[in-house]
């Protein structure tokens, strides 16, 4: 007889600095994401950060009519709590200001979406403003581009140049 999944599985205990090498920064919110994605989807809780696992009400009633603490809030708060520690632990420290007081895994990571999605898109318009102005010579921009320090190329490649 297979075993039933938990409703709220508990995360094992993991190192973080095991699967996430980057901390959260306007430069590398993608490469950061895809670790800390790949962290939280391997543990079968992505249901936490996409909103597909939402938090139970903090009461219910007994058989009785009374009203108790429900025991599924519990078992989320000790699932929630480890992936929400794991997303805060890959945040730099000038960033986690965005985080401050924050109290899901879900509106955590939304939060982290929401401002570095924002600083992507402007430095995306950044990027391609540069590329425009190297356009008007083509072989300085092959040139320019293909010069093993160039800080455009890692950047760029991220945006599908």
């Amino acid at each position: 007889m297979a075993a039933t999944p938990l409703k709220y599985p508990y995360p094992s205990n993991l190192n973080i600095t095991n699967f996430v090498s980057l901390k959260f920064q306007s430069t590398n919110y993608l490469l950061c994401e895809t670790q800390v994605l790949s962290l939280i989807e391997s543990q079968d809780l992505l249901g936490s950060i996409t909103g597909k696992t939402t938090q139970p009400e903090a009461e219910i009633n007994d058989d009785n009519g009374e009203k108790i603490i429900n025991p599924d809030l519990l078992a989320w708060v000790c699932t929630d709590g480890p992936v929400k520690a794991w997303i805060t632990a890959t945040i730099s420290e000038e960033a986690l200001d965005t985080v401050v007081g924050i109290t899901t895994s879900n509106d955590v990571w939304n939060a982290l979406a929401n401002v570095y999605s924002q600083n992507l898109q402007a430095h995306e318009f950044e990027l391609l403003f540069k590329l425009q102005e190297k356009k008007k010579d083509l072989t300085l921009l092959y040139v320019y581009l293909t010069e093993s320090e160039n800080p455009y190329l890692t950047q760029t490649k991220y945006f599908g140049f």
